[in-house]
């Protein structure tokens, strides 16, 4: 199942709620290439895309077609740990290249790419507020990160790797 976004509901970036976090202010080394392959939808196209994801958000759902992580440290207190959780994503994820998508909330919604993601994840989970949903747009894994800077990925059980 491929999860498609409308095009025509991307917003600017500096429209969006969570925009801020990629401003100079809060993270100083991104450029303005990588800040455009962040792109932030609409709160409609949001709502509809949260629809295809609340599937995916359970767990009897995943049971079958997909195997799970355990619950990984996600802390960004220090640049070892940011490095060391963005090592675990590339592990982890590595044999996909997908776009994803991330939601905080049934309005807060965006694709960006798994590269510009694990580059800068600190910026787009942060602890104590946030409890994210993240899923390729291909479904071939699901990432839950909760406030409490811990993760848990579920990826696809392929029957025939070579399909992929």
């Amino acid at each position: 199942m491929n999860i498609v976004i409308d095009d025509k509901e991307i917003v600017a970036l500096n429209e969006f709620e969570l925009g801020w976090r990629f401003e100079k202010t809060h993270c100083p080394d991104i450029s303005e290439s990588e800040k455009n392959q962040i792109k932030p939808v609409s709160v409609m196209e949001s709502k509809r895309l949260n629809k295809v994801i609340d599937y995916f958000e359970q767990e009897y759902n995943l049971r079958e077609k997909f195997t799970q992580t355990d619950w990984i440290s996600a802390n960004a207190e220090s640049d070892e740990k940011i490095e060391r959780f963005r090592n675990q994503l590339e592990l982890t994820l590595e044999k996909w290249d997908e776009e994803i998508i991330i939601t905080w909330h049934r309005n807060i919604t965006l694709k960006t790419s798994k590269k510009i993601f694990i580059k800068y994840w600190s910026d787009f989970l942060y602890p104590s507020s946030d409890d994210v949903t993240l899923i390729s747009e291909k479904t071939n894994w699901i990432m839950f990160y909760r406030h409490f800077e811990v993760a848990n990925i579920w990826t696809r059980i392929s029957k025939n790797l070579t399909t992929e």
